[in-house]
Parts: C-alpha cells; sequence; structure tokens
C-alpha cells in the first residue's frame, strides 16, 4: 500500500505543466486546441482519481493500523473464548480482501463481521470490540472501492487523446519543418542575390575609380601639355604638338593619332605606335570626311561607333581597312573603342590647336 504521496504529486503537477505548455503551441489552430481541450479534460479526470485514491488510502491506511492494534488485543485478552475465535476469522477474512477484492471475498468480510458482533465480551472489551467493527466495516467499504479507483486510473482512456494530440503536433511539425526548409532556401537566394548585387557595385565602385583615375591622368596630361604650349617658343610650337599628340594617344590606348589643321596653310602632325603604319591616304581626306558629318557648334565630331554611321562613303572612308571599325573622333575628343586602323583623328576646321 502506497504511504508517500509525492511522486504522484509531481507527476500531477509535471502533467500540469506540460499540458500549459501545449496549449501555448497549439493556441493558434482551433483543432489543435480542441484536441488538447480533450486531452486536459481526461488529465482532469485522472487528477480526480488520484486525489480520490490518496484520501480513500490515507482512511484505508489509518484503519489498517486500528484494525490490527484493536485485533491484536482482543486475540490476547480472550484467550480461547469464542470472541477470539471469531476476531481471528476476521482478520484472517480481512487478509484475504486486500489480496482480493471480489464480491466473494467482500462478502466474507462482511459474514465476520456479523458473526463477530452478537459474540459475548466483558465490559473492558466494549470499546475494543465496537472500535474493531468499525475500523473493519469501513476497511470493508472501501478497500473495494479504492481498487476500483486504482483500476480506473490505470484504465482511463487517455491513450486516444494522446495520440490525436501527438499526431496534430508531429503533423505541425512536419508543416514546420517544410516551411523553414522553404525559407532556408529563400534565404539562401537572396543571398547569392545580395552578394551577386555587392560584387556588382563593388565592379561598378572600382570601374568609376579607374574611370577617375583615367580622368585625373588625362586632365593632368592636358594641364602639364598647355603649361608647356604657354611656355614655348614660336620655332618649338611644333616639336611641343608632337609630343603631345603622343602623350594624349598613349593615355587612350590608341595606335594612331593625327591633328590636322586646315585653312589657307594646311599643317598635319601623325602619330603611330611603333610597328604601326599609316592608312593610305590619311590623313589627308579628314577635313572633307569631317564637314560631311555635321560638326557641332564648337566644331567637334565624336562618333562612339561606326556601326551607327549611315551606309555610304562617310562609313566606308574611316574603316575601309577594318569594316569592323569601332570609332572617330573629329576635334578635341577622346574615345576608348578606337580601331587600330585609323585611330584619333582631331580636327578643328580653320582654327589652330
Amino acid at each position: 500500500m502506497l504511504r508517500n504521496y509525492d511522486p504522484l504529486v509531481r507527476e500531477v503537477n509535471a502533467l500540469n505543466e506540460l499540458l500549459a505548455r501545449l496549449r501555448d503551441a497549439v493556441s493558434a489552430d482551433a483543432e489543435d486546441a480542441a484536441a488538447v481541450d480533450r486531452l486536459a479534460a481526461s488529465l482532469h479526470r485522472q487528477e480526480e482519481l488520484t486525489e480520490q485514491f490518496k484520501s480513500n488510502n490515507a482512511l484505508l491506511q489509518n484503519s489498517l493500523a486500528h484494525f490490527r492494534l484493536f485485533s491484536t488485543r482482543l486475540s490476547e485478552a480472550d484467550g480461547n473464548r469464542p470472541l477470539a475465535a471469531a476476531v481471528s476469522a476476521l482478520v484472517a477474512a480481512m487478509l484475504q480482501l486486500t489480496l482480493d477484492t471480489s464480491s466473494a471475498a467482500a462478502r466474507e468480510v462482511a459474514d465476520r463481521l456479523n458473526e463477530l458482533s452478537p459474540q459475548p465480551f466483558s465490559p473492558d472489551d466494549a470499546d475494543s470490540v465496537q472500535a474493531l467493527l468499525a475500523h473493519g466495516r469501513l476497511f470493508h467499504e472501501l478497500l473495494p472501492t479504492t481498487d476500483a479507483v486504482l483500476k480506473a486510473l490505470i484504465e482511463k482512456p487517455s491513450k486516444r487523446q494522446q495520440e490525436a494530440v501527438r499526431t496534430l503536433v508531429l503533423a505541425r511539425q512536419a508543416v514546420s519543418r517544410t516551411t523553414a526548409r522553404e525559407f532556408r532556401l529563400l534565404l539562401y537566394a537572396t543571398s547569392l542575390l545580395l552578394l551577386g548585387f555587392l560584387v556588382h557595385l563593388g565592379l561598378q565602385v572600382r570601374t568609376r575609380a579607374l574611370a577617375l583615375q583615367r580622368r585625373a591622368r588625362f586632365e593632368h596630361a592636358i594641364a602639364g601639355i598647355s603649361t608647356r604650349l604657354i611656355d614655348a617658343q614660336p620655332r618649338d610650337i611644333g616639336a611641343h604638338i608632337d609630343a603631345a599628340l603622343a602623350e594624349l594617344a598613349m593615355l587612350v590606348g590608341t595606335d594612331r593619332a593625327y591633328l590636322v589643321v586646315s585653312g589657307e596653310l594646311s599643317e598635319g602632325h601623325m602619330w603611330c605606335r611603333d610597328g604601326v603604319t599609316f592608312p593610305s591616304g590619311w590623313p589627308d581626306q579628314t577635313p572633307a570626311l569631317a564637314a560631311r558629318l555635321h560638326p557641332t557648334p564648337e566644331g567637334i565630331i565624336h562618333i562612339r561607333s561606326v556601326d551607327d554611321l549611315p551606309s555610304g562613303a562617310e562609313k566606308r572612308r574611316p574603316c575601309r581597312r577594318r569594316p569592323a571599325g569601332r570609332g572617330y573622333v573629329a576635334g578635341i575628343e577622346r574615345t576608348r573603342t578606337l580601331p587600330p586602323s585609323f585611330g584619333i583623328s582631331c580636327l578643328r576646321a580653320g582654327s589652330g590647336l
């Protein structure tokens, strides 16, 4: 017989705590909440049965202790008289009832109690006999009831509710895992896109930085050329122009460069990289071609791609040796898409540099 209720109390507290956590986990889903409510009702019934068992068991322990005390006292006091025999028979029947709470064993105890009640006893034994009968009747009534409570507690049909909640929780877990997997894939794709964007942005920043560096070098070169031309003697102008043309052509990465000054006195300056020759007829054809390409009011023509020119002689002239030619510049302009077939042509009609 159970004497320590602490394990039962701990189990009940643990069940209530787990049930509260389960309610919090499924509070957003009506179907899950209904299943948890059914499980909670079953657990509440188990708790009631547990409390009933604890109360009944406490009374049984008390009655059993007193029954043992009074039965021993009466057996020793009465000796071999009929009262002692009746008490012994009651004790034997009660022992059988503790092992078997069937209706037959209960009837046997009831019969022994009824036999003990009319037995003659001395006034000194009256209180003991009445106490023995009272505790015997209580034990006779309460022990089968407690046994039924234990059976109901063990056989309480909560397994179905537990399995229903377990199935719902596992289903929610599977959905959560699938959702988490999808979010991981989404985060992975977003990370890749972000990485690609950062790489693209880094390349753009690098390209911009390189462009600014080239522009700074170009402007520095122009400033140096301007300073040298301002300080140059008239007889050294031509040499400075040739040096400036070579420096600018090297900066823009072309193979050839021309400076054609047209007017009453036509004058031209040419430069080409080592190992490169000049096409036939260039730069002599530059003034006529520039006049047909509609220069700006400042006299500047900038053609980013020869392919953009309309078909005709103007398109064939700049690139007759290289049909895939990419650019032509007339005036003080810069391009990075020039073919090695003719380089840069700089023309400002009717004026000097």
